[in-house]
């Protein structure tokens, strides 16, 4: 307990003064997500990509094909879903073949091992708690990371198999030919979805609902692009070889865009880093050079406040910093 009313006095001040920077920001946060809201319901209302009348099933395409016009219904690709349902997702898209089931147990009990061990070296509450979001942190990290290098692979290697499905149609193979010849010649996870489509092919489901499935699964945004492409040029007749090489083209220059934007990020996300280890690295060599300088910060109630500001204050700063470097269109 603060006994000095001066101390209770610069302790509430500077609680007062966190919350309402925290505030502030929350609330240009907010503001800014709901104008994007706006912006982005305007845009599809003007595009006319929404229907209401099919409500959230799909949308409506307006082709012309053989001097005439051609209406087709596109269904939506990819649902939202319960947090299961996209946690699932995001397991697939870091290629981790373990039940998710299995990986939040896991996660939990690492969790409660962690802060266990952390309360009874420590004795302190405040401590094992950010220990525990340290570790759920430090795991959301590495599945981000995984990822992207999950994604980074997917796009190169769905090039390559768009490529060879094209001269597989010019010579005369059928579509599901062209897709068993990618499975065969692509390795993993390209390969892999392709010969699921092949086999549920074989078991008698539709191309374009197996098509479907398959982008629901991998939650990629190219091979959405290829889903609906081919969906469509199913549904209303065309080239399927020119269809995949265009397709191809618009992947491939979205992958030079993408590591472009990575350069030009770069410098952000090395200041982020550089920003969100400084803190720890002044800690730990402050606790070598004094341990008795920092001890009031692990031992009294009041600096454990402070540690659990300062980390709210670096999350809060984490997420900005990757705000900031995320570009889109």
């Amino acid at each position: 307990m603060v006994n000095n009313p001066h101390q209770l006095l610069n302790l509430i001040i500077a609680i007062s003064g966190f919350v309402l920077v925290l505030s502030i920001w929350l609330g240009v946060l907010l503001g800014w997500a709901i104008w994007r809201k706006q912006r982005s319901a305007k845009l599809e209302e003007r595009m006319r990509m929404v229907q209401p009348h099919l409500g959230g099933e799909g949308r409506i395409l307006r082709l012309w094909h053989d001097g005439h016009e051609n209406t087709v219904m596109v269904p939506v690709l990819i649902g939202k879903g319960g947090p299961m349902e996209r946690f699932k997702r995001t397991t697939a898209a870091a290629g981790l073949r373990t039940n998710p089931e299995k990986l939040l147990a896991g996660l939990g009990t690492a969790v409660g091992i962690v802060a266990l061990l952390i309360w009874l070296l420590t004795g302190s509450v405040v401590a094992a708690t950010g220990a525990g979001i340290a570790v759920v942190l430090a795991w959301y990290l590495y599945l981000a990371h995984r990822t992207g290098k999950q994604r980074d692979t997917f796009d190169r290697q769905l090039i390559d198999a768009l490529d060879l499905a094209a001269r597989s149609l010019r010579v005369g193979h059928p579509l599901v030919a062209s897709f068993r010849l990618i499975s065969e010649e692509i390795p993993a996870p390209v390969g892999e979805l392709f010969g699921e489509v092949c086999q549920e092919q074989q078991l008698g489901m539709a191309m374009d609902q197996s098509l479907r499935r398959a982008a629901e699964h991998y939650h990629s945004e190219d091979l959405g692009l290829f889903v609906a492409a081919v969906v469509t040029q199913l549904r209303s007749g065309g080239n399927l070889a020119d269809m995949m090489e265009r397709v191809a083209g618009v992947i491939r220059e979205r992958f030079r865009l993408a590591r472009r934007v990575r350069l030009l990020t770069a410098q952000t996300q090395f200041s982020k880093r550089v920003l969100l280890a400084m803190p720890f690295f002044l800690f730990v060599l402050l606790n070598v050079m004094d341990p008795n300088y920092m001890r009031p910060l692990l031992t009294t109630p009041s600096g454990q406040m402070v540690m659990a500001f300062a980390g709210g204050g670096l999350l809060c700063g984490w997420l900005t910093m990757n705000w900031l470097s995320h570009l889109t269109p």
